[in-house]
């Protein structure tokens, strides 16, 4: 059961010694990468110690439609826990990729859950804290486990221009806002009933809770699938924590994309292959890059 529920990359380590003279081989890796279109997120111990920043007053679940390839889509789920002084946006998708390798036993109810969450994607940070005032955003690492970069900023202040449009969603009557924020087009539907500046990623600051957003190209689309009010704690794990800025975070994302042989290869002792065929993947392999930010 466990295995059904490893991430998309199957791996097999394979150490060698030459008994000749000469250099031994350690640690050689091989990967069966069986979506060449996606990247394998690495996973963190959710065993960890952690601190307890916050618990929710709200909790609401979002969809995350995102483009992976010209014509296609995947969904993957995310959840933001709203608390008095801090929130949690994060990635249900990562959270559940993170408990499968403890858990042995699995209810049906539990998987049903466990495979609508989706698959994990890199160019939408897997936790985000708010303080109001900064942003931490932290993101897993292909191929590292227990280890998040991270980069913090100020919380944007977006320029929203109110439209005149209303409909409902999921039973609240919601306005229509549309602003240009981090080189996209975007157009957010906010509900005044649920008095909450806040909302799905980076986007806030509307007198009410953002329930949907798409960005003008079709690439992204968040949408609220439930909502409830109850307590759990927001908690920061102790994990590995590498510093860096955003421009380097989004420099390491695109190459990740473009170039992810001379990315993760380690100078070729990481040798990929295409599950589909066992044709190796070298400098030619691309992966389509549509990018959060722009």
């Amino acid at each position: 059961m466990k295995q059904i529920l490893t991430t998309i990359l199957a791996s097999v380590a394979i150490s060698t010694a030459v008994a000749q003279s000469g250099p031994t081989i350690i640690g050689r890796s091989m990967f069966a990468w069986s979506h060449t279109d996606r990247l394998m997120i690495g996973m963190c111990d959710i065993q960890a110690d952690y601190e307890v920043l916050d618990s929710s007053k709200l909790i609401v679940d979002y969809k995350v439609s995102y483009r992976s390839s010209h014509d296609s889509y995947l969904d993957v789920r995310y959840r933001l826990l709203y608390g008095e002084h801090t929130s949690l946006f994060y990635s249900v998708a990562q959270q559940n990729e993170n408990m499968a390798r403890y858990k042995n036993g699995w209810t049906d109810e539990e998987l049903e859950e466990f495979y609508a969450a989706g698959t994990p994607t890199l160019v939408i940070p897997t936790e985000i804290y708010s303080t109001g005032k900064e942003v931490r955003i932290r993101h897993n690492i292909p191929f590292a486990d227990n280890v998040m970069y991270e980069y913090r900023e100020p919380v944007a202040r977006i320029e929203w221009k109110l439209t005149n449009q209303t409909q409902e969603i999921c039973g609240y009557l919601c306005s229509s806002a549309e602003a240009t924020f981090g080189g996209r087009v975007w157009r957010v539907w906010f509900t005044p009933e649920i008095p909450i500046s806040s909302g799905p990623w980076l986007l806030g600051g509307l007198p009410g809770m953002i329930l949907l957003a798409e960005d003008a190209d079709g690439d992204f689309r968040f949408e609220m699938e439930g909502i409830s009010q109850r307590n759990e704690e927001i908690r920061l794990y102790d994990w590995s924590v590498q510093k860096l800025t955003k421009s380097k975070w989004l420099k390491y994302e695109k190459n990740a994309h473009l170039n992810p042989y001379s990315q993760f290869s380690q100078g070729g002792q990481i040798k990929f292959f295409n599950s589909n065929d066992m044709s190796e993947l070298k400098d030619e392999w691309e992966i389509e890059y549509y990018p959060l930010y722009r």
